[in-house]
């Protein structure tokens, strides 16, 4: 009873570049291939040396070449012998236009509260002597739709844009070290349960997810036959959208589904919006929150959400196999109605039994919240800096 009343809890809010640069010597795969210093602005760090935005050269999900955007951040300390070690900061749901890259975001933009949500945690790393490295995953700042909650295409992006920073910084070593918030946590660990030859000279010591998304199949389940809009309730809808989109650009029946009655007229006529608007926009009541989730399906409706579901099941963390030696830390929040403590602690729990070494902790607030306390913050970080310590 407790696993159905935390799925229905989630129901109720779910809520640039210039100066071309050549590749680098000890590149071995992904480049960097346009980088530009910023000094000011949300993507910049008070706590960074230097604040570096970039696209690098990778692969999008569907196998062709594509460039994919972000930022790195480098520390003030000089780096120790075998140089600084890695933070990839992987950022939770801020939508999938161009426009809701967090690497060109400037001040006023609607997404910052989520894009930075991580700026404590990432405070603690660069002062640890971390290099923080930023994804905006595939078709976030760049050609493409994005492929949402898509965990293939998430982990290329986290393993490209570390790949790249190692290539182009000489100062930069191989241990790694991921964490991730809510899509972000997603990205962090399929990027964890990837094959170790796709992060090259790169050596995984630790991954960390923040509320991480799981049990998507039961959720839609029950999202589907809610009938009424209300403000809550557009978030969910907003990001039923993204998922929508994310699931065509993976599934090309899928998408001809959508395409042919799998959407009522209403969601058909407001799908476009997905690649010209950011999150919070999609969840307003102008666009996607001013419908009920009901109002979603059309006359294939059925079929789709048995698709939709069907994907989003094979893209859940819960599914995934992280290499035991790997340790692995899920933070959750007690008010938390995207993702209740008791799938969190579910998804720990199955990670335990195939073996992993899992801490797991839960904190104030909700889902946005949880990575800003300082009380978790710190807690994370120490926890990430200790996995790089204690591998030697």
């Amino acid at each position: 009873m407790i696993r159905r009343t935390a799925l229905i809890g989630s129901l109720i809010t779910m809520s640039m570049l210039v100066c071309p640069v050549a590749s680098a010597e000890r590149a071995t795969g992904p480049v960097i291939v346009s980088e530009k210093t910023v000094a000011d602005g949300p993507v910049a760090h008070p706590n960074a040396a230097r604040t570096v935005v970039f696209r690098h050269t990778s692969h999008g999900v569907d196998g062709s070449a594509v460039e994919m955007s972000g930022s790195y951040l480098l520390p003030r300390t000089p780096p120790p012998p075998g140089g600084w070690p890695i933070a990839v900061f992987s950022h939770m749901t801020v939508g999938g236009a161009d426009k809701c890259a967090p690497s060109s975001m400037v001040a006023g933009h609607p997404e910052i509260v989520r894009a930075n949500s991580g700026d404590a945690i990432v405070a603690r790393m660069l002062d640890a002597g971390f290099v923080v490295v930023r994804p905006d995953y595939e078709g976030i700042g760049t050609p493409g739709p994005h492929p949402y909650l898509m965990g293939a295409s998430l982990a290329r992006a986290v393993i490209d844009g570390a790949l790249a920073v190692h290539a182009r910084e000489a100062s930069v070593g191989s241990d790694v070290v991921l964490v991730g918030h809510s899509e972000g946590a997603v990205a962090s660990l399929f990027a964890a349960a990837s094959d170790p030859a796709e992060w090259g000279p790169l050596r995984l010591r630790g991954v960390a997810a923040v509320t991480p998304p799981t049990e998507m199949r039961a959720v839609l389940e029950l999202f589907s036959v809610v009938p009424v809009a209300a403000p809550g309730i557009g978030d969910v809808v907003g990001l039923a959208a993204l998922l929508t989109v994310g699931a065509s650009a993976v599934d090309p029946d899928f998408a001809r589904i959508v395409a042919e009655g799998g959407l009522s007229p209403a969601a058909t006529a407001l799908l476009s919006e997905v690649e010209s608007r950011c999150f919070g926009e999609l969840s307003s009541p102008d666009s996607f929150g001013g419908l009920a989730p009901s109002e979603l399906v059309g006359a294939h409706g059925r079929v789709a959400l048995d698709m939709l579901a069907d994907i989003a099941d094979a893209n859940d963390v819960r599914h995934l196999r992280i290499d035991p030696s790997i340790p692995i830390r899920i933070d959750a929040g007690w008010l938390d109605p995207v993702v209740p403590v008791p799938l969190a602690s579910g998804l720990a729990d199955t990670y335990r039994a195939a073996g992993n070494d899992v801490t797991f902790a839960v904190h104030a607030g909700g889902h946005t919240a949880v990575p800003t306390s300082p009380e978790a913050a710190a807690a994370i970080s120490t926890w990430l800096i200790a996995a790089v310590s204690s591998s030697g």
